[in-house]
């Protein structure tokens, strides 16, 4: 029992001076490890970035097609504001005759003895002269009454058609602010695009912009019948054949041709073509025509996609459309199927 004691001391204090070193040991490693570097980040893909791409896209298209629409509205309210001020104009020139009307009567009245009905009975040689010049007294008096309304009326006219143009003005500027805001938010969309693609080499942008298109001479073949034998009409052809010219040249918000589109200056400019007019907006677009079924498609009917609908194209025949899709992309031929269609009308 006496040597397990008198060993035990030394024992410890052997162990806690090698705990010590050990200690000290690893302190003195970790302040001269040589830091890990991370490893280079890896070259982007397309499959990196198209699917950020393709919803950043979707939200420039949708905000270009409401720029569209507030620019439209901008346009219908400036010249409503024109016709207002066109008619307060107007309204004052009639106000400036009545008023003229006005004071040449008055004036008349009150110039001779005559035209009162003292001077009229002065000046009376008979009692039938007296009363004839009483009748015509009165006469004057109802028609002054009736200019005196209608100065009036003028009156009226002209403050309302005035304040009716301040009103139109004041709108059309709200509008105008407003697009502006829209277009600073497209613009930002636009460099946010603009960055994800530059990430690309020149030969994956090629890709990407290609990327669900069909070659045009597919296509061409594709839809080689007449088709009269498939459109309704003869302008449905001019509005596909028009749409068809158009592949290949770049996509631009707010774009209506000749040389760039956004989905709806593509099938706005393609009917034109054809004789009818519609607006610059996917939306606006879709109440226009008759409404049909997306599984009974014919060449020049649009089809729209999402929901609210933010995007269309138009119909060329055997399940293909020619779409301007979006940015970093040009018109194309692409197939119509798609699960984001929402529905399609037919104009002619």
């Amino acid at each position: 029992m006496a040597t397990t004691r008198s060993h035990t001391p030394l024992r410890n204090l052997v162990l806690g001076l090698a705990t010590i070193g050990t200690a000290l040991g690893v302190a003195s490693s970790g302040a001269y490890a040589t830091p890990v570097q991370p490893a280079p980040p890896k070259p982007p893909t397309v499959a990196s970035v198209t699917q950020r791409l393709t919803v950043l896209g979707e939200q420039e298209e949708a905000l270009a097609e409401k720029f569209n629409l507030a620019r439209a509205d901008l346009k219908a309210k400036q010249q409503h504001a024109l016709a207002a001020a066109q008619a307060a104009k107007k309204a004052a020139a009639e106000f400036a005759l009545a008023r003229a009307q006005f004071r040449a009567l008055v004036t008349a009245q009150y110039e001779g003895a005559k035209f009162s009905s003292t001077g009229a009975l002065l000046t009376s040689e008979n009692g039938q002269n007296y009363l004839d010049q009483i009748s015509q007294l009165n006469l004057m008096a109802s028609h002054r009454g009736d200019i005196v309304t209608q100065l009036n009326t003028a009156k009226a006219k002209s403050d309302s058609a005035q304040q009716a143009a301040d009103n139109a003005v004041e709108d059309a500027k709200a509008t105008l602010d407003a697009v502006n805001a829209q277009h600073t938010g497209i613009e930002a969309q636009k460099k946010k695009f603009k960055s994800l693609l530059a990430t690309l080499t020149a030969e994956q942008r090629r890709a990407f912009a290609a990327r669900n298109a069909v070659p045009i001479a597919t296509a061409r073949a594709a839809i080689q019948v007449p088709l009269t034998a498939h459109a309704g009409s003869a302008a449905a052809q001019k509005a596909v054949d028009f749409a068809l010219a158009q592949v290949g040249k770049p996509y631009v918000y707010a774009a209506s041709g000749p040389d760039a589109y956004d989905c709806s200056g593509l099938t706005m400019a393609a009917w034109a073509a054809a004789g009818v007019q519609l607006p610059h907006n996917a939306e606006a677009q879709y109440s226009y025509g008759t409404q049909v079924s997306l599984d009974a498609l014919q060449p020049g009917d649009l089809v729209f996609m999402y929901s609210p609908i933010g995007h269309v194209e138009i119909y060329i025949g055997n399940g293909l459309a020619v779409s301007a899709p979006q940015e970093g992309e040009s018109v194309k031929v692409i197939t119509a199927a798609n699960p984001e269609n929402v529905g399609a009308t037919r104009l002619t």
